[in-house]
């Protein structure tokens, strides 16, 4: 067995049998651990990398307070430092406001209401950290948002409509007749049709928008943006179809699937700051629970919906415009 130096000892990964193998090196990243964009976390380059609203900066965050490019980090030589851009809302060390200062690792600066830090990490732990971030955001089996990040995100959401008197809708979708999939083909396929579900839902839906899976076989959707109570219908009603007209095919048996959708729509003149998340899912599951009662397959709101609107909902890139006309 071949003898290890212990003064090397932190700068190795020892294995069964003896054997022993390099570490990887330590390189600085941008940990993002409060705020809209909490448990990003960024590998940053040697030179200069942008922080902003703006897509196009280098670390684009979602935050109503960062300027389009807020500030500056750049890496030369062992020093750190981090340069506001003439911010509106300022850029903070340690809770003090500052033009340009260096970052040790471990303190932290504030970017509007993202609090971060400087951390050296190798890769392993990157990754790891990843695997866990991303158990801890999406649903293992569809790959779409989890209840617990859904919550955290259309809350904020909900909150930001309110105060800015703006129209905010939910829309919760309920698989028919799940149980007796399971129990008619097993749970394999019942995780293939969860799966699929996941997917036309992806394919029918804005990129903007939040969806999650709820719990079993519920899904739940806040359509970001301006929207109409109308066009909201015809938003559940272009999933419902989708799901009705799909072939349900896995391991040689091919099943038909329906799904009930319900939805609360606030207007923007109703908009109140003191409504919740949990207010507007408690309306569109009664919605939901109507839209079963009646028979399923359909699409039901709590809101009066006239017989030939006419709505517009932009999706992947096009516009739904048109009539529509309530399902019997």
């Amino acid at each position: 067995m071949r003898s290890i130096d212990p003064i090397h000892l932190d700068q190795t990964t020892i294995i069964d049998g003896g054997a022993y193998v390099q570490k990887d090196h330590l390189h600085p990243h941008l940990i993002i651990f409060s705020g809209n964009n909490s448990g990003r976390r960024h590998k940053l380059r040697r030179g200069t990398s942008t922080i902003g609203r703006s897509p196009s900066t280098d670390i684009s965050l979602n935050d109503d307070r960062v300027s389009r490019v807020h500030c500056i980090i750049e890496w030369m030589g062992d020093t750190i430092t981090v340069e506001d851009k003439a911010s509106t809302n300022g850029t903070f060390v340690d809770s003090c406001r500052v033009n340009r200062a260096i970052l040790s690792p471990g303190v932290t600066f504030q970017v509007g209401h993202s609090m971060m830090k400087i951390e050296y990490k190798t890769e392993a732990e990157i990754r790891l950290e990843e695997n866990l971030l991303y158990s801890a955001t999406f649903d293992t089996l569809t790959g779409i948002f989890n209840r617990y990040h859904f919550t955290k995100l259309a809350a904020m959401e909900v909150a930001y409509a309110g105060r800015h008197k703006l129209p905010v809708g939910i829309i919760i979708a309920d698989i028919d007749n799940f149980k007796s999939i399971n129990d008619t083909y097993g749970h394999q396929w019942g995780d293939f049709v969860l799966s699929r579900f996941a997917n036309i839902v992806i394919e029918n839906k804005r990129t903007e928008d939040l969806v999650a899976r709820y719990g079993g076989d519920e899904f739940i959707i806040l359509p970001r943006g301006e929207v109409s109570q109308e066009a909201m219908y015809a938003y559940c009603e272009r999933i419902r179809r989708a799901v009705e007209d799909f072939k349900f095919s896995f391991d040689t048996v091919a099943v038909g699937i329906t799904v009930s959708i319900g939805f609360h729509f606030k207007k923007s003149e109703l908009a109140d700051p003191e409504t919740t998340l949990s207010d507007l899912i408690h309306t569109a599951d009664q919605a939901l629970y109507c839209a079963k009662e009646k028979g399923r397959n359909r699409t039901e709101s709590c809101c009066n919906i006239p017989v030939e609107p006419v709505g517009t909902l932009p999706v992947s890139g096009r516009v739904l415009s048109g009539k529509i006309v309530r399902r019997p």
